[in-house]
């Protein structure tokens, strides 16, 4: 059987395990449920597993072919905090959680390709590494998985490539592909402001860190764009504003709380350093101070062009071209590109299709109303496959 074949005669089972993982919803680094079920599901298929940051797993599925390169496959496992609204038959039976952003799907794909690799060994060479990560939707699963082994030594990585999936509103039936850039880094920047306080009525005998605030949210703005190459996109937000107690008195201190999305790591890094040092002089400048830390959080996602002619490929191979439509960069993050340890190994994921506006699935990831077509299943299955496969037989 071809693996498009298997992967059809697994529609029932692949639904199924969908189905449970979207009606037992579970959050990040609290996926033991999640965890437990996956475990059973792969000792049923006669594969051993490790275990790292708390709930993650790791299965390697080596090939009789003889040895040869290893490729990383990765599914995250983790739901939002959100109350799902929808009407299907599988709601979350967990209040206030949901699989909003298609783990569920990820998780179901991935048990699919361990189910076709496992049966077909002979039919590869070298070693599939698949790896279900905890924590994606944070505060991020892939590093402590990194940390603790999963993929060999940082310095001596155990894997050549990554590969992975994501399921979105677009078309059922389809997969899209980006060259280069797919996600963004994500930062956070906490601003905490010290004036001096007093009365509404007499400003000058204080220093408004209110006023202050105000001054860095449009500062910040003119700042970058005059500052960072606007060929390479970025995007600043002040997410948050903390300060003051009543409305005549003039706060001791305000805090601000900011993201910051780079595509660059130039970029990212010459903002590190010059953000903090510009944030110190405009409160410094209105009498005040400011303490600044910069939090550095999800890697930029750059998909490799040789993994996605490989992915591309594979899907035509199976589907056909018509199935292969041009995919966008975000400025959204995602952790799984951290397995590409800061670029040194080629990484790429792909959005996976799984809207139906027939069937009402037309709602973006993180909504309350999110549900995906069932029907996209034995073709994320099948791509997933046919690449890993792909690129492990090649030189």
């Amino acid at each position: 059987m071809t693996i498009r074949e298997i992967s059809e005669s697994l529609r029932d089972k692949l639904v199924e395990w969908r189905r449970h993982f979207h009606m037992y919803p579970e959050l990040g680094f609290e996926e033991v449920e999640t965890s437990k079920y996956v475990k059973e599901q792969l000792t049923e298929l006669g594969l051993s597993y490790k275990e790292y940051a708390k709930t993650g797993l790791t299965v390697e599925i080596e090939s009789s072919a003889g040895p040869g390169k290893t490729v990383l496959i990765r599914a995250d496992m983790d739901a939002l905090p959100l109350q799902e609204d929808t009407d299907a038959v599988y709601k979350s039976k967990h209040d206030g959680k949901m699989h909003a952003c298609g783990h569920d799907t990820h998780i179901a794909c991935l048990l699919g390709v361990a189910t076709i690799l496992s049966q077909k060994r002979s039919e590869f060479k070298g070693k599939a590494l698949l790896v279900f990560q905890p924590a994606e939707e944070g505060p991020g699963g892939a590093k402590p998985m990194i940390e603790e082994g999963a993929v060999g030594d940082v310095n001596n990585p155990i894997h050549d490539a990554c590969l992975s999936l994501h399921v979105d509103n677009s078309p059922v039936n389809t997969i899209s592909l980006k060259d280069g850039h797919l996600t963004s880094a994500a930062d956070e920047i906490y601003i905490d402001i010290k004036g001096a306080g007093g009365h509404g009525s007499t400003p000058h005998k204080a220093v408004d860190p209110v006023y202050i605030a105000g001054q860095l949210i449009v500062g910040l703005q003119g700042f970058i764009t005059r500052t960072v190459d606007p060929m390479f996109p970025h995007i600043l937000t002040v997410g948050k504003v903390d300060g003051g107690t009543r409305h005549n008195i003039i706060a001791e201190t305000a805090r601000m709380e900011c993201t910051l999305r780079t595509t660059n790591r130039d970029t990212r890094t010459q903002l590190s350093k010059s953000l903090p040092t510009f944030i110190k002089q405009i409160a410094e400048a209105h009498g005040g101070s400011a303490e600044v830390e910069f939090g550095f959080g999800y890697d930029i996602g750059n998909n490799d062009i040789e993994l996605n002619k490989i992915v591309r490929e594979a899907a035509i191979a199976e589907y056909g071209p018509e199935i292969i439509l041009e995919g966008e960069g975000t400025l959204g993050a995602e952790d799984y590109f951290e397995f590409g340890l800061g670029g040194k190994i080629p990484a790429t994921m792909f959005w996976l299709g799984g809207g139906n506006p027939e069937k009402g699935m037309t709602h973006d990831n993180h909504s309350n109303f999110f549900d995906i077509d069932e029907d996209c299943l034995p073709m994320g299955t099948t791509v997933l496959t046919a690449a890993a496969m792909k690129y492990l037989n090649s030189n």
